[in-house]
């Protein structure tokens, strides 16, 4: 999950909600992202024990684009890729930039979660997440309980956050049954950044990889009747 610009549920603006219905093929190296944005207003009773949260002010560069890296790069995140140290530094000496360690009961690093202050009395989780060794085993929710404990003791109007089709399928449900409720949705059209270089080629499988772009040899695009074939 990476951060994004505040949309309030009262106004959106027109050129996300006037699009023509249908296909749109990106070319070649851009990736298409479907947005979910979602917000909690009040803490979700007994959501899980939280795990030990450890705020970490000013996080050693290296050590922290390993953990960014060892977590996001599965999902795309590639923030840490383009930001050099005296950036990464930068940032954090804002202290409406919160960055947060979970550690288990036997002091086992375990995963992370950035959340930004605004000014309006608004918190918005950036990143978050485990180890991708961890996952399916429960800690998720005791992340985000730990998270969102820290998160409403600012006495914020509420707490927001985006998903993205670039994470996990189950991330909606999850992010439900943490307290958290849609309010828009939208797409964001992004360079891949395993075609600029800032992840691994072989990051996130599960999303292709399109370097060149389609041809059926005579530089056509796809005809009406193939289109018409995949949506059935």
């Amino acid at each position: 999950m990476t951060g994004n610009a505040l949309i309030s549920e009262d106004t959106m603006p027109a050129e996300i909600t006037d699009l023509a219905i249908g296909y749109r093929r990106l070319p070649a190296g851009k990736l298409a992202n479907a947005v979910t944005w979602m917000e909690a207003r009040a803490p979700q009773p007994d959501l899980a024990q939280p795990l030990a949260m450890t705020r970490i002010t000013m996080p050693d560069c290296a050590s922290y684009r390993a953990v960014f890296l060892e977590i996001g790069a599965p999902w795309l995140w590639d923030r840490v890729s383009e930001m050099s140290d005296a950036e990464i530094a930068a940032h954090f000496a804002d202290p409406r930039q919160h960055l947060y360690y979970g550690y288990d009961e036997s002091g086992a690093h375990l995963g992370m979660v950035e959340f930004f202050v605004a000014d309006g009395c608004e918190i918005e989780i950036t990143y978050f997440g485990l180890f991708p060794s961890l996952t399916g085993r429960g800690f998720g929710k005791r992340l985000m309980a730990g998270a969102l404990d820290l998160a409403w003791r600012l006495n914020p109007n509420r707490i927001w956050l985006h998903t993205s089709s670039f994470d996990h399928h189950s991330v909606i449900g999850f992010y439900s049954a943490c307290g958290f409720v849609p309010f828009a949705t939208g797409f964001e059209i992004v360079d891949d950044p395993r075609i600029k270089g800032t992840l691994p080629r072989d990051a996130a499988p599960q999303i292709p990889l399109i370097e060149a772009e389609w041809s059926n040899g005579k530089g056509a695009s796809p005809s009406p009747e193939s289109q018409q074939v995949a949506r059935t």
